[in-house]
Order: C-alpha cells, then structure tokens, then sequence
C-alpha cells in the first residue's frame, strides 16, 4: 500500500472512532463541528471550540446569545459579538433544550433569520480566564490558520498514526495524541497542555523514531503543526 492510500484508511479510521468519543463533553477529544447539531442530546453541557468568525451564511435567533441548534458557530460568534470575521478565538458553547420561537436580532452587521421552533439551541459565551479547549484528533479543521498557536488538553496515547516529526513538525493530519507521545511531551495514559503552531505544509516529513515510535515519513503535505513551549506561542 504506497502512503497516499494509507492515508486516506487512516483518515477513514479516524473519522468511525472520532463518532465513537465526541458524544460526552467530558471526552478528551472532540473535532470542531460547524453547528452543534450532533450535540442536540447533551442538554446542560458545556464545550469549548475554537471558532472562526463569519458572515458566509445565515444563523437563527440571537437573543441572550441563544441560537437554534443548527444555526453555524462561526455566524453566530460573530452576530453575538464574541468574534470578528475571519478572527479565531475559543468560544464557550452551551447546549439547551430547543425555544417555541427564535426572534430576527440585528447586531454586529448581522441580521439573525426568525424560526418559530426548533429542536435543540446553544447559547454563546467569552471563555473563563483558565479555560482550555480538549484536543481535536488532528488539527485538519484548522488548516489555514497557519501562524495561530492553539492551546489544547490532550490525554496521550500511542495508538495513532503520524508524519513526521522532525523539529516537532507533523503533518496537520497527525493524531495530536500520539504526536504528543513521539515529541515527548507526554507519556502514554497522561493528560496535559499541549500548545501546537500551525504552520504551512513541507515538501517533506521524514520518519523519525524516538520515545518508542516510529512516524512515517511523507511526501509534500497541505498543512503542518509543530509543538511549540509557552513563551513561543505568540511567536509568528
């Protein structure tokens, strides 16, 4: 099997066992979602995503910074004044039972639509001093944002499938998990901050072996991220 295919199964992979472990807010893993339509369930939970601003679609309601379940997070972020377009930013998310009405509000540029019900809402927050995002399994959905420095909690294992390493460079496809383990960050089984720079992509990831893993190596790859220490973070 050459690397493109063992990529793509990886990912395939990736995606049945991501749908395994995001349900529980108390998960330590969970990928950005555009609304919170597959959270309708968790009524009372609270999540943390960072998100990026936009006006590129429309979102319902809007009063006391409460949106119908499928309303997009990014317009919603925008519309309640907790992000500019195209600003990323981590935004506290809270998940409620759904309104027998969503009224239009006008604010920030945006006009909400009106919805009479809906099944499910969340409701928008600034985040806590303190307050840190759990790990998505990759960091595919932030690809783009090279530059950015996130700050995540990840439970480390040794179990997924990464490129690279070199410099602590990975490709953004990478388990952020496993990754973690390989940079020697953390040890398998333990929990901590990890604080990860997207970068743009190489020509190549070669394989390195260290702290009992072994990465594959990789040709030309769209995006990167490296793991970066605390005073580096605001570094571009």
């Amino acid at each position: 099997m050459n690397h493109s295919s063992l990529k793509f199964f990886v990912g395939i992979l990736m995606l049945i066992l991501s749908s395994n472990c995001t349900l529980l807010a108390q998960d330590l893993q969970y990928d950005l979602p555009y609304d919170m339509s597959y959270y309708q369930e968790e009524i009372g939970k609270t999540f943390l995503f960072y998100v990026t601003g936009s006006n590129d679609s429309e979102c319902w309601g809007g009063e006391e910074n409460v949106y119908t379940i499928d309303s997009p997070l990014g317009v919603a972020a925008v519309h309640a004044g907790l992000l500019k377009v195209n600003e990323i930013n981590l935004i506290k998310v809270k998940v409620l039972e759904g309104r027998e009405s969503y009224p239009s509000v006008t604010r920030n540029g945006i006009t909400s639509g009106e919805h009479e019900s809906s099944d499910g809402s969340y409701q928008l927050s600034a985040p806590e001093p303190g307050d840190i995002a759990n790990a998505p399994t990759t960091m595919s959905d932030y690809l783009g944002k090279f530059g950015f420095t996130f700050v995540f909690r990840v439970k480390a294992h040794k179990d997924g499938s990464i490129w690279g390493g070199k410099d602590n460079v990975y490709t953004s496809d990478s388990e952020i998990a496993t990754a973690a383990v390989h940079a020697g960050l953390l040890k398998p089984g333990e929990t901590g901050i990890v604080r990860l720079r997207m970068l743009e992509g190489r020509r190549a990831y070669p394989a390195v072996t260290r702290n009992g893993l072994t990465s594959h190596d990789y040709d030309d790859w769209e995006g990167s991220y490296q793991f970066v220490k605390e005073e580096e973070q605001d570094k571009k």
